[in-house]
């Protein structure tokens, strides 16, 4: 069984996580979807299951992992999804080479200078740093294929600083694994999470297009134009 799934909180999160629901069940057969979000959060039509999690906004990518765990030992290897995104082609490929691995990460489309205060809170780390530098995947795409190397993870986050747990400890965190050599990590190109700048071209060889920022907003229009493509073996 194909696992999706991922984490929406709140309205606008659950009026994306539609879109990316349709984008899964147009494209990819024979799957599972599996929403993971708070008791009060209302349930997102299409999905096939649902693990209620009680999220603390000041350490939010912190449960975010510990969620994630959760599923990989109830349901085994899993793509989790921002639900910024909209899924283009059929990933089959991508879970079997799922199976040969611990994870599948995927590379920033681009490397950039980092902020290093986000939401008035000071990253030091970040100062003069580049992405690929202290971030280089981006973790909107995740595929896990077992509890053990996920709990390793969560053990590396667990050892940086509190500031971490609110924002950017998953994707520092998933560097950091990676370069411990302990782990197989497949990491794909951009195409498998691209984030999208220009929303009135569509590009069949897309395998995943993510909506993040200012451009969350053209996530429907861009749905309603273009998934008539999706799942198509050929550009347009």
């Amino acid at each position: 069984m194909k696992n999706f799934a991922f984490v929406s909180i709140g309205n606008d999160s659950h009026k994306n996580a539609k879109l990316l629901v349709k984008s899964i069940k147009k494209t990819n057969l024979n799957c599972r979807i599996i929403q993971i979000s708070r008791k009060e959060d209302k349930v997102i039509i299409g999905v096939d299951e649902i693990l209620t999690f009680n999220f603390d906004s000041s350490v939010f990518m912190l449960n975010r992992l510990e969620s994630q765990i959760k599923i990989i030992e109830k349901y085994g290897p899993t793509i989790f999804l921002d639900t910024d995104m909209l899924i283009n082609k059929d990933l089959n490929e991508v879970f079997s080479l799922l199976k040969k691995n611990d994870f599948i990460f995927t590379n920033r489309k681009n490397n950039h200078y980092m902020n290093d205060t986000f939401s008035n809170i000071k990253y030091p780390e970040f100062t003069n740093k580049t992405t690929n530098d202290v971030m280089p995947f981006n973790g909107g795409f995740v595929g896990s294929s077992n509890a053990i190397s996920m709990e390793k993870l969560l053990e590396i986050f667990l050892g940086l600083p509190q500031r971490f747990h609110y924002w950017f400890g998953d994707q520092v965190a998933q560097k950091k694994i990676f370069d411990t050599n302990e782990f197989r990590i497949l990491v794909l190109d951009s195409k498998y999470n691209y984030m999208i700048e220009n929303v009135t071209e569509f590009n069949q060889k897309i395998y995943v297009y993510h909506f993040k920022g200012k451009y969350k907003e053209f996530m429907e229009p861009f749905y309603q134009k273009f998934s008539r493509y999706f799942g198509a073996g050929e550009g347009i």
